[in-house]
């Protein structure tokens, strides 16, 4: 069933819903040819999804009657695990991460700039087309935070964490079983995080976890990481 993304928009039963993003409009008339009549699913990024009827769909009106909630069984509730990453050398590179993470099940995104990032610019906002884009494909609920971007000092001194981790290839292994709380968890840049910045996490209660046998790239590294704790 195709989902809808009714942005900044409360929904309510039986009240009809109008889709305002044009390019969604217009995927559901041009590419899915939506038809009135036809049932699809809408979700806002609150955690709620509504089987819903189409009561119009033309080039520039997608307009819906939510009939039903739809029970969420697959976002995280018990825990939520934030994943930083120092800034990939290409926004390609940190859009296909997003939308991975996504799928995974996050809760929030951190980019983050250390001493060995090479590309140091990035506008988060860039990035929501393909949360939402990866929230509709793989049945989630619940928007993933997309941070600002912080400094390495600001991303060290972060509290209100249950556990704090990051990726260090003489970390023990990433640890199994846990299935409450906050967790965050750190991904260092290509070349990992210098000495200094490793004492810093270490001093600010952060532990190091080993990912894989291998030295993996930092977008691998944070997707091996968040499947460590989400499965």
């Amino acid at each position: 069933m195709e989902t809808f993304y009714a942005e900044n928009k409360d929904i309510l039963l039986k009240c009809k819903l109008e889709i305002d993003d044009p390019n969604e409009v217009f995927h559901a008339f041009a590419s899915l040819r939506i038809k009135t009549g036809d049932t699809v699913e809408i979700i806002n990024g609150k955690g709620v999804r509504f089987r819903s009827e189409v009561v119009e769909c033309s080039k520039k009106r997608l307009l819906v009657k939510p009939l039903e909630m739809i029970e969420n069984v697959s976002d995280y509730e018990d825990i939520k695990l934030t994943v930083a990453v120092s800034l990939l050398n290409k926004n390609s590179k940190m859009k296909l991460l997003i939308e991975k993470l996504t799928e995974i099940g996050i809760s929030e995104f951190i980019p983050f700039i250390s001493d060995r990032t090479a590309f140091p610019k990035m506008k988060t906002d860039s990035l929501k087309p393909n949360m939402v884009s990866a929230l509709k494909q793989c049945g989630g609920s619940t928007d993933v935070v997309l941070s600002k971007t912080l400094t390495f000092k600001e991303l060290s001194e972060l509290g209100g964490f249950d556990e704090k981790y990051f990726a260090d290839f003489g970390g023990e292994s990433a640890p199994c079983g846990i299935k409450r709380g906050n967790v965050l968890a750190v991904i260092g840049p290509e070349g990992g995080l210098t000495e200094n910045e490793t004492a810093e996490l270490s001093e600010n209660g952060f532990k190091k976890i080993k990912l894989n046998k291998r030295i993996l790239r930092a977008e691998t590294a944070a997707i091996v990481t968040a499947s460590k704790f989400l499965s």
